[in-house]
């Protein structure tokens, strides 16, 4: 399932809204709003994890394992995270629930071959002070979300989810 499958569809009736979570650092929140705003403009559940206000102090591991967790029992089926900082220690955390594959979004070319070759299921971009222009993050997220997972590679994620079975 990918974000194109469902944008601009005059079959919504018909079809469910992708079920995406994200949430953001304190630093984050208006970069956070605004990818929010973009993706509600595409056939979107977005269901924000937090901060709902930028004075609210939250703690960015507690929200990562908020997601990991729904992911984990299917509840949402993809999820973002926007951080200035400890991007790598989220990703980390949130690889150790079931059924979640997050990658730090590094370039075009690895957020397409995550899709593609491991079904990745999380984002974790880094916000580098960006709080008015977000088109960079925006295209990131499309394409995270719009690439999908070639079926050539099921052999790679069927023992990504043989270990984790082991591993329980």
């Amino acid at each position: 399932m990918r974000l194109k499958d469902w944008v601009n569809t005059s079959l919504k009736t018909e079809k469910r809204a992708l079920k995406v979570g994200i949430f953001s650092d304190r630093e984050s929140f208006f970069f956070k709003e605004k990818v929010g705003i973009y993706l509600d403009t595409k056939w979107t559940s977005l269901y924000d994890i937090g901060p709902s206000r930028i004075d609210q102090p939250k703690d960015i591991f507690k929200m990562a394992s908020k997601l990991g967790k729904a992911i984990e029992e299917r509840k949402l089926e993809f999820g973002i995270a926007l951080l200035t900082e400890d991007c790598e220690a989220v990703a980390v955390l949130l690889n150790k629930f079931k059924n979640v594959r997050a990658v730090f979004s590094v370039d075009e070319g690895y957020i397409k071959n995550s899709r593609k070759r491991f079904d990745a299921n999380v984002i974790v971009v880094k916000n580098k002070g960006v709080t008015i222009d977000t088109k960079n993050s925006e295209k990131e997220v499309s394409l995270f979300l719009e690439t999908a997972f070639d079926e050539e590679n099921r052999h790679i994620l069927d023992f990504i989810n043989k270990t984790e079975n082991i591993n329980v």
